[in-house]
C-alpha cells in the first residue's frame, strides 16, 4: 500500500494504519508530496506519521525518500531511499546520514526555507567505560570472558586520573553520553566522585549495576548524579537467580536496590534479561516480575557466545518475537531485544524488525567502550583496540570504525535486503568469533 502525502489528504493520515491492517496489506510506503505546490512542512505532519510507525508489528512501514533530519532519531531505521534525488542544503555535507539520504523534495526549502535542516553530527552518541575489571558476581554468559577477563579478572583498573581524562575528552568531543560499568562498577571507591565528575561536565551520566552492593545510602548517593541505571534480571525466582549469578540472595538485592533508586528520585531505571532458553520459556513468569517493580524500561539481550556455540534457535528466536509482540499488542509495553540478531534467522523479517533495534547500538555503529586495558573498542565484546581512550574521535574516524559504520564487513548475502540499515547482518563480532571474518554471515542467519 503506497499513499503519498499532501495538503488534500491530510485529515485521512491518522486512520491510514488501521486501514492497511483490516485491508492485510503486506507493507505501507508513506511518501511526500512530488509537487512542492501540495507539500507540506515535514514538521507539521511528523507527529502524525509517528503513530503509523507502531503498525509494523503487522507489516512493515517505510518513510519513502523522507529526508534523514526531518525524522527522529529513533525512527531512521524506517526511512527507504531510492534513486530519488532531492535537494539539498550545503549543510547536508556535514551530516553523517549525507550519503544515505536522498534530500528533501525538490522546490521544498525554496517553499519552507532551510529550518528543518539539522545535520547529524559523525559522533558516537555514548562512551561506556568498564571502570572497574573485578565482579562479585559470576554470570555464567559474561562477555567480559571474551574480552579483558579473558585470563581473568586480576587486572589492574584505570586510574581515577585517568578516567578524569577520559571524561575531559568526551565532554570536549561533544559526545553527549558516558556509561561506568564493569566488572561491577560499585566496587570502586570512587565511583561517586567519578560520576560527580562526569555530570559537572555537562555528560548525561549512566550505569550498569547488578545492584547487590546498592542500599538506602547508596542509593540517596546515587540520586543527582546519575540518570540512567541498568541492572541485570536474569529469572522470576531467587533459585533460578542463583544459578546464572553464582550468588544466593542476588534477585532479592536487585529488587531491593530497584525499589531503592526510584525511592530516591533517579530519572531511569530500567531491568536487561540475557535471552537464554531457558528465560524465553519462562519468559511470562519474568515478565510478571519486571511489571511488578518501578522499572521505567525493560530489554532483552542475544547471548554472547563465550565459545562458538548458541543455545538460541530460530524457533526460540521466533518464539521470542512473537511473546514481545503479543506483550505490544496486549498493553502499552515497548520491550525489545536491544542487540543484534540476524532478522533472516526466522521466516518473517519484519517480526524481528518490529521488536528489536537490530544492530544499530552493537559493534560501533553507534558507541564505543573503553576497557580496563586501556584500550577504546568499538564495543564492549568487539576486541580490537582503535585508538587512545583520551582522543576519542580519533578513533571514532579511524580506517576500521570508518568500515563498520560504513558497512564494508556487510555479507555478500545482505546485499538488496530492505532491513540493512538497521539489521546490518547481524553482528560482526560474532560472525568474526564463529568464521574468522568480520564480513562472514551471522551464524544465525544460515539457519533460515
Amino acid at each position: 500500500m503506497r499513499y503519498k502525502i499532501d495538503k488534500y489528504n491530510l485529515s485521512s493520515i491518522s486512520g491510514l494504519g488501521e486501514v492497511a491492517r483490516k485491508n492485510k496489506t503486506d507493507k505501507l510506503e508513506i511518501e511526500p508530496a512530488g509537487n512542492p505546490d501540495d507539500s507540506l512542512c515535514f514538521s507539521e505532519v511528523m507527529e502524525l506519521i509517528y503513530p503509523l510507525l507502531d503498525y509494523e508489528i503487522y507489516f512493515p512501514v517505510w518513510l519513502v525518500n523522507f529526508p534523514f533530519c526531518a525524522v527522529a532519531p529513533d525512527a531512521v531505521d524506517h526511512i527507504k531511499s531510492g534513486d530519488f534525488k532531492g535537494e539539498k542544503s550545503k549543510d547536508c555535507r556535514g551530516c553523517v546520514f549525507n550519503n544515505n539520504c536522498s534530500g528533501f523534495p525538490k522546490g521544498y526549502l525554496k517553499k519552507f526555507g532551510e529550518q528543518e535542516v539539522c545535520p547529524a553530527p559523525d559522533l558516537p552518541e555514548e562512551i561506556m567505560i568498564e571502570v572497574e575489571p573485578k565482579c562479585n558476581f559470576s554470570c555464567r554468559f559474561c562477555f567480559n570472558q571474551i574480552s579483558f577477563a579473558r585470563g581473568g579478572r586480576e587486572i589492574k583498573g584505570l586510574s581515577a586520573d585517568y578516567v578524569k581524562r577520559i571524561i575531559d575528552n568526551v565532554s570536549k568531543s561533544g559526545v553527549g553520553i558516558i556509561r561506568f560499568t564493569g566488572g561491577e562498577p560499585m566496587m570502586r571507591k570512587d565511583i561517586f566522585t567519578l560520576l560527580r565528575y562526569a555530570k559537572g561536565k555537562g555528560l548525561e551520566t549512566r550505569l550498569n549495576t547488578n545492584g547487590y552492593l546498592i542500599n538506602r545510602q547508596t542509593a540517596k548517593k546515587l540520586s543527582g548524579i546519575v540518570d540512567n541505571i541498568l541492572l541485570p534480571i536474569e529469572s522470576s525466582t531467587d533459585k533460578k537467580e542463583a544459578l546464572m549469578t553464582g550468588v544466593a540472595d542476588s534477585l532479592k538485592r536487585k529488587i531491593k536496590a530497584i525499589e531503592w533508586l526510584k525511592k530516591e528520585g533517579v530519572p531511569v531505571v530500567r531491568a536487561g534479561t540475557v535471552a537464554t532458553k531457558e528465560n524465553i520459556s519462562d519468559f511470562d513468569q519474568i515478565a510478571e516480575l519486571i511489571f511488578s517493580l518501578p522499572l521505567d524500561e525493560w530489554e532483552l539481550y542475544r547471548p554472547i557466545p563465550i565459545g562458538k556455540k548458541t543455545d538460541l534457535t530460530p524457533y526460540l528466536i521466533n518464539l521470542l518475537a512473537d511473546k514481545l509482540i503479543d506483550l505490544r499488542k496486549n498493553s502499552d509495553r515497548n520491550v525489545c531485544i536491544a542487540n543484534a540478531i540476524p532478522f533472516c534467522s526466522i521466516k518473517d523479517l519484519n517480526k524481528l524488525n518490529a521488536v528489536s533495534k537490530g544492530a544499530l547500538y552493537d559493534d560501533g555503529y553507534r558507541r564505543m567502550a573503553v576497557d580496563p586495558r586501556g584500550f577504546l573498542k568499538p564495543h564492549y565484546f568487539l576486541d580490537e583496540n582503535v585508538g587512545r581512550p583520551t582522543d576519542i574521535l580519533s578513533g571514532w574516524q579511524g580506517d576500521f570504525m570508518k568500515k563498520m559504520r560504513n558497512l564494508e564487513f556487510l555479507p555478500k548475502e545482505c546485499d538488496g535486503c530492505p532491513f540493512v540499515f538497521k539489521c546490518r547482518g547481524g553482528s560482526r563480532q560474532i560472525a568474526k568469533m564463529v568464521y574468522g571474518e568480520y564480513n562472514k554471515v551471522d551464524p544465525l542467519a544460515i539457519n533460515n
